[in-house]
């Protein structure tokens, strides 16, 4: 234990259960480690013999994009056993549960329903080898507003953004591109956020919100204030900024991609990432 330095990897002899650890700092008195199981921890050298991880057994999604030393606090780390708890105290049947379904399924499945018949690949293809770039525009808007995923106000500047016959051309064609564009998913992402740029949507509901109707399984809906509490409670790095960008975006679905299959091993069977976002929200409620 005398050894080691910040950012070497540990396990605690007397607590298995805490599970990996990640050195955050080290003095000759004390190292401050966090551990996947238990947050962060102040620890004696004079007391404790930290074993050290190394290899295959020092690998964890969270410690490899863990928050910065300075971001972790000592009591706002929320691991997904706790979280479980408290999702389950809400929802007792979990993502079975009516209330659950009513409260985060219904609407965005309506949504879901209504994109696929409404802008399906070859139905927007139709419609934009017609030019008609206003009929795409409607169906977009009746798609949000089946769903319960945007403001009174944003869903209002959604709206008015599609008013004049440009702005009805510019938005189909990048809709298009973002959703049945053969590019790389970041390009197409890029692509689209430059184009509600232009229509002043540059906001993370407006750039998310028609990916994730399309593809619940793959994609996600950012809510600003709310990811950036279940990243904190979770003390994952999403490098958020106020502006959409890919990494911002990449980083979350990470994050995403890393709740699924905990949830799947304490029995808990998430459809898709409706499901796995809605539990996320459910840890930033005590």
């Amino acid at each position: 234990m005398s050894n080691l330095i910040a950012g070497d990897r540990v396990k605690h002899p007397n607590q298995e259960e805490w599970g990996l650890g990640k050195v955050l700092t080290a003095t000759p008195e004390n190292l401050d480690v966090f551990f996947v199981g238990a947050g962060r921890k102040r620890l004696s050298r004079s007391f404790v013999k930290l074993e050290k991880a190394e290899g295959i057994e020092s690998k964890h999604l969270l410690l490899d994009n863990l928050i910065e030393t300075s971001e972790i606090s000592s009591d706002s780390f929320v691991t997904i056993p706790v979280a479980i708890e408290r999702f389950m105290n809400n929802y007792p049947d979990g993502f079975e549960d009516a209330g659950f379904i009513k409260a985060y399924r219904e609407a965005n499945m309506t949504g879901h329903k209504f994109c696929v018949n409404l802008l399906g690949q070859e139905e927007l293809a139709r419609l934009i080898e017609d030019a008609n770039f206003e009929a795409v525009c409607d169906r977009a808007r009746h798609v949000e507003s089946s769903t319960n995923l945007l403001t009174k106000s944003e869903r209002k500047a959604f709206h008015d953004a599609l008013e004049l016959p440009a702005c009805q051309k510019l938005f189909a064609l990048a809709l298009d591109e973002l959703l049945y564009g053969t590019q790389s998913e970041e390009a197409r992402f890029k692509h689209f956020l430059r184009t509600i740029g232009i229509l002043h949507l540059n906001k993370w509901p407006f750039a998310t919100l028609f990916s994730f109707i399309r593809y619940p399984q793959q994609h996600a809906y950012i809510k600003s204030t709310v990811i950036q509490n279940v990243a904190r409670s979770l003390c994952w790095r999403i490098n958020y900024k106020p502006e959409p960008n890919w990494k911002t975006y990449d980083a979350i679905l990470r994050l995403y991609r890393y709740v699924r299959p905990n949830l799947l091993e304490e029995g808990l069977m998430p459809r898709d990432l409706i499901d796995v976002q809605s539990f996320a929200a459910s840890i930033i409620q005590k």
